[in-house]
């Protein structure tokens, strides 16, 4: 983890001189937005890969893992085991990347500058990425529902 926090103290080095050049704005949306919004965005899709795995809470009682017994669980742990040790093992990657990360941001930035860029209506991705008044077909609309509930989920990550 030594090479990856060397790593984030370089994209907060990079976001302090884009505040000096661009204001704090650009900085934050050169770090969170595009920076820590790739890193997350990935997390998100490794989390998806798993999400089928493990019974939810509803259907706990009634799920057939539950009612099989021991022999079955065993069996089912080792399956996840052989098949989704990498996803496994990119999710606790990302988890621990992104929570030195949000600990290195903030104590690069400001609890206020922070908040303020949050309250901005933040994009993820480049900041000079300007969205065209062209026609939005149904992927642009669903990419962009699904940013704003990432930025949704990054802002209770630092606020």
């Amino acid at each position: 983890m030594e090479m990856e926090n060397d790593q984030i103290q370089e994209y907060c080095q990079d976001a302090l001189k884009v505040s000096e050049e661009k204001g704090i704005h650009h900085g934050l949306s050169y770090l969170i937005g595009e920076k820590f919004g790739r890193n997350f965005l990935q997390l998100k899709r490794a989390r998806q890969k798993l999400q089928f795995l493990y019974p939810n809470e509803e259907a706990s009682e009634s799920h057939p893992l539950n009612k099989g017994g021991r022999a079955l669980k065993m069996s089912y742990a080792l399956t996840i085991q052989e098949h989704y040790s990498t996803p496994l093992e990119q999710v606790k990657y990302y988890e621990l990347f992104l929570k030195e990360f949000v600990a290195a941001i903030k104590n690069t930035f400001s609890t206020e500058d922070i908040r303020n860029y949050f309250y901005s209506s933040p994009q993820l991705g480049p900041c000079e990425q300007e969205s065209s008044d062209s026609e939005m077909d149904f992927s642009d609309v669903m990419q962009e529902a699904e940013e704003i509930l990432a930025i949704e989920d990054i802002k209770r990550l630092f606020l």
